[in-house]
């Protein structure tokens, strides 16, 4: 059985991470992001602060406003770990296991 690393997750699956921590951005939250390609990443995010302790989600964010250089449309959503699209359902749980072996508690 081929043992996965850290850092073969990250690079089969994103061009480039990502993390702000609750100390440094959202005082409430951790956020990792993960970069499928120049244009578009998405994130794990868990509130570790507040009445929402412990619930995670998705944040989704293509184009422009996001990605400097971009020609794509500006688009961004939300999802609560109950509704993340069936298409981004694995790389999300890899940022969720990046995150709780390299980032959390810091």
């Amino acid at each position: 059985m081929k043992r996965t690393t850290l850092k073969s997750l990250i690079k089969e699956n994103f061009v480039k991470l990502e993390f702000n921590s609750h100390k440094n951005h959202n005082p409430k939250c951790d956020i990792l992001s993960g970069y499928l390609d120049d244009d578009t990443f998405i994130t794990y995010g868990i509130y570790v602060k507040g009445p929402q302790v412990g619930k995670e989600f998705m944040e989704y964010y293509t184009g422009a406003n996001y990605a400097v250089g971009s020609k794509k449309k500006s688009h961004s959503r939300l999802f609560y770990s109950d509704k993340i699209p069936s298409k981004y359902k694995s790389q999300w749980e890899e940022l969720k296991k990046i995150y709780n072996s390299k980032y959390k508690g810091k």
